[in-house]
């Protein structure tokens, strides 16, 4: 069998007589041959494409035969035979006589052995054959128990394959399961003395998609850059081994099929009937049955595509068909239900530049935050011809709506002033209905400048909008909130987010709701409601990933859901999380990116690694400028990261220039702050704060401490309030006033154990670490975290009796304890999930120190959190 695989054996190994010869360069597959030898399956079967190694992993495993294991291996060839053939070749392979009884005379032969055999069967009869598969079935279940078959072949046999694996008489290895690996491929690449940049492995690897012959044929007698010129315009050898070895066996009908199903990133059967005149179901589970290297792309079996490097192939065969009507139909079939992306880019594939125009006007703001669909947009935006994009006021306000999501603003607001020469409109109502459009935009678009005006333009559009218009009023109520937050009105914006969100579940649109619970976890962050925001994150991120592979709401929630794990110190989780966002962010490119640079950032400055945090914030800006971002979205906040950095390094003397350099910007163009970090203003005074308290200003820093404090707890800000509270202590500190220090240090430490907040405390160990090792000791070996999350209790107190603080949720649902609701009851007037209460029930007991509910209120009311 022409077979490439992989498996060493050393140079002095014996080949076995009855066994083919491995080839002379090969590198051992360790995981694949233990899990084989160590299944107690009666049938081993590896069914995969040609070219995956099927045949040498094979051989590795018969080479492996126990010594009380009798061993027969039978090659087939692949070419077609009848039952009594395989039977009579089965009978010669084991030297047993082969009379007229045939099938039933080879089952009594096997009954009459003594010991264990071993059958080993390669390359099994690549063309359909009913008889042929119905009799090694009857074989499988008459042979007797110590009898192992080992088959490998390149299509699905007709066999009760179910039946066997419920018995767990069957393991079975597909195409993908023996595809190579990073480390495989690095071992293969070493064992043929081949050395390549790493971006080339990974190319190859990836146009490959592990398929063995192809990585042997793509690296046959080439150095790099030639290597590099065959993943980019094809590999002849390739060429004529899928010619061979996939295609010889197939008639011109199939050949055909496959040529269409190269051309298109995914498929269905739906789809396959559509394109191939009502073959789609036939042609499917022949492609499936045949291994011809089909992927699934879900779990439910509805979309499928072909082997990357198998359809590149395809696509550069003579005798392939026109592209232009499969494209055609294709655009036809998504437009149909509803896929306008995908529609789109057939119809521009099969260069119908007009047709894709009118199915650009079917999009949605909802379509634009699935997958990259947004950045989709802008590249055919820069491909195709302006006028087409200005030819009317729907695709400009998804042009705009597109730009203010990938923050280019500059571009938005040029968009947007394109609206201007659709005015007036033929009729009063549409007149009304493009303003409000205009507002909407306008507004949302100052909101991410940071501009005051963006509520009055929010408010007004939001009379306007009718209800066909319900996404443009959600992304109105975002703005507000946004607005609010930014303000430091969180009341206000929790009243806008909640009608958002209600706007969004009224019309079924699980994106909005996942867009708005962003911001609500972030500001549920800054009221201190720490857990709260992690189990909202969790919940949103679950129902995303059930309809979306990709979004940049997702990644926004990732990043979210990191910066919570971060605030807490748990940097290991955080950085694993803030590398999941940042991919996320990467794959959607949404200039939230932002966040996951300065969370990497804070979380290298916290390992005391300068100089990767300076990495960062340079990769930071460098891609909101590749991105071409404005300066008004991401500069302050670098300068409040870069001052951070200057005061860690001690030159405070810097980080105060630049912190008030910053603040004086902001606060003389009576600008906001940027979304997601609605408390920059504050957090600048805070440092700016601290440079003076470092610098020796004490009374001047502890009066703007003290000053930021209180606006902090008006506004309920909790979070800022806390870290107010820590640096207000040390101010006290370093004025030599001990007592009221420690008190206020304490009442810090208490807010920061209910809070989940261990960032200040961070800080604050950097230059006060044995004033803080006095109030918060620890035992041996204990870092910060273990000390404040979990300290040892005291003797003459109970093991609760400092973390005491419920948050506003525990508390409301202690209320409803209290007045003897059920668990159901709780959850239907919270509106909140049964398992959610039971949490919160949990949560209760373990911080009052209590076993039972209605211990759980005595000790609340004795403590002062409820009254009687």
């Amino acid at each position: 069998m022409p077979t490439l695989a992989i498996a060493r054996p050393s140079a002095l190994q014996v080949q076995p007589a009855d066994l083919p010869r491995l080839p002379p360069c090969v590198v051992s597959r360790p995981a694949l041959l233990q899990r084989l030898l160590a299944s107690e399956s009666r049938l081993r079967l590896l069914c995969a494409p040609a070219g995956t190694g099927k045949s040498v992993l094979l051989g590795q495993c018969a080479r492996h035969t126990p010594a009380a294991v009798e061993r027969v291996w039978l090659d087939l060839g692949g070419r077609s035979l009848t039952p009594t053939q395989l039977c009579k070749r089965l009978a010669a392979a084991m030297q047993l006589p082969f009379d007229d009884g045939g099938e039933a005379g080879l089952i009594d032969r096997l009954h009459e052995r003594a010991g264990r055999l071993w059958i080993f069967i390669d390359d099994y009869p690549r063309q359909a054959d009913d008889e042929l598969d119905a009799c090694l079935d009857r074989l499988f279940a008459a042979a007797p128990q110590q009898v192992t078959w080992w088959v490998a072949s390149r299509r699905t046999p007709a066999w009760n394959l179910p039946r066997l694996l419920l018995q767990g008489d069957l393991l079975e290895l597909k195409g993908d399961e023996l595809a190579l690996d990073d480390a495989a491929l690095n071992e293969l690449l070493a064992a043929l003395q081949v050395t390549l940049a790493q971006d080339v492995r990974q190319a190859l690897l990836e146009s490959s998609e592990g398929w063995l012959a192809a990585i042997r044929l793509l690296l046959l007698d080439v150095d790099e850059d030639a290597l590099r010129q065959r993943l980019q315009a094809g590999c002849p050898l390739l060429r004529d081994y899928v010619q061979r070895e996939v295609l010889a066996d197939l008639d011109e009908e199939l050949r055909s099929d496959l040529h269409a199903l190269a051309l298109l990133p995914r498929f269905s059967r739906s789809l396959c009937e559509h394109l191939l005149e009502g073959r789609g179901s036939e042609l499917l589970g022949e492609l499936q049955r045949r291994q011809l290297f089909v992927r699934s792309l879900d779990s439910s079996g509805t979309w499928f595509r072909l082997w990357r490097p198998l359809a590149e192939v395809l696509r550069l065969l003579p005798g392939a068909p026109a592209p232009a009507p499969i494209h055609v139909r294709a655009c036809q079939w998504f437009a149909q239900h509803g896929d306008i992306r995908e529609a789109v880019e057939h119809a521009l594939l099969a260069g119908q530049v007009e047709v894709a125009v009118n199915y650009l006007q079917r999009f949605s703001q909802e379509q634009l935050l699935q997958g990259h669909s947004v950045a989709q947009f802008l590249q055919w935006r820069e491909e195709l011809p302006a006028w087409l994009f200005a030819s009317s006021p729907r695709l400009i306000v998804l042009q705009a709506w597109a730009l203010i999501i990938c923050a280019r603003f500059d571009e938005a607001a040029d968009c947007i002033q394109g609206l201007a020469h659709f005015m007036p409109q033929p009729d009063e109502r549409r007149q009304r209905k493009l303003i409000a459009h205009w507002q909407a935009l306008t507004g949302v678009l100052a909101r991410q400048c940071g501009r005051r005006d963006a509520r009055m333009h929010c408010e007004q559009a939001l009379q306007m909008l009718d209800e066909g218009s319900w996404s443009q009023r959600v992304l109105c109520y975002q703005a507000l909130a946004q607005q609010h937050m930014a303000e430091h009105a969180l009341d206000q914006a929790k009243q806008a987010l909640d009608q958002g969100l209600r706007l969004a579940r009224l019309n079924g649109s699980l994106i909005f709701e996942a867009l708005l619970n962003t911001d609500h976890c972030l500001l549920l962050q800054m009221r201190g409601e720490a857990g709260r925001a992690a189990e909202l994150a969790e919940q949103s991120l679950a129902l995303l990933r059930e309809r979306f592979n990709h979004s940049p709401v997702v990644a926004r929630l990732l990043l979210v859901r990191a910066s919570l794990l971060a605030r807490q110190g748990l940097d290991e989780a955080a950085q694993q999380a803030y590398r999941l966002g940042l991919q996320e962010a990467e794959h959607c490119e949404d200039a939230y990116i932002i966040s996951g640079y300065l969370g990497m950032l804070e979380l290298a400055e916290s390992r005391g690694d300068l100089d990767e945090a300076h990495q960062w914030l340079q990769r930071a800006e460098r891609v909101m400028q590749w991105s071409h971002v404005p300066e008004v979205r991401y500069r302050c906040v670098l300068q409040l990261q870069a001052g951070r950095l200057l005061l860690r390094q001690g030159q405070t003397g810097r980080a105060r220039e630049l912190f008030a350099q910053t603040l004086q910007q902001l606060q003389q163009r009576q600008q906001l702050a940027p979304s997601e970090f609605y408390d920059l203003l504050p957090r600048l005074r805070r440092y700016l704060a601290l440079s003076d308290l470092l610098l020796g200003h004490h009374a001047a820093a502890e009066h703007a401490l003290r000053l930021l404090l209180e606006e902090c707890q008006l506004a309920g800000h909790r979070s800022l309030a806390c870290e107010c509270r820590v640096s207000l202590a040390e101010a006290l500190l370093m004025q030599d006033e001990l007592e009221q220090a420690d008190n206020l240090l304490q009442q810090a430490l208490g807010e920061a154990r209910q809070l989940r907040l261990l960032r200040p405390l961070q800080e604050l160990q950097q230059r006060q670490a044995q004033w803080l090792d006095r109030l918060l000791p620890g035992e041996a070996g204990q870092n910060l975290h273990q000390r404040l999350f979990d300290p040892a209790p005291c003797l003459d107190e109970p093991a609760s009796a400092g973390t005491a603080l419920l948050s506003s949720r525990e508390l409301a649902v202690l209320q409803l304890i209290a007045q003897g609701c059920s668990n159901q009851e709780i959850a239907d007037r919270l509106f909140i999930s049964l398992h959610t209460v039971k949490t919160h029930a949990r949560r209760i007991n373990v911080k009052l120190g209590v076993q039972r509910r209605t211990q759980a209120v005595a000790m609340a009311k004795a403590q002062g959190l409820m009254g009687d």
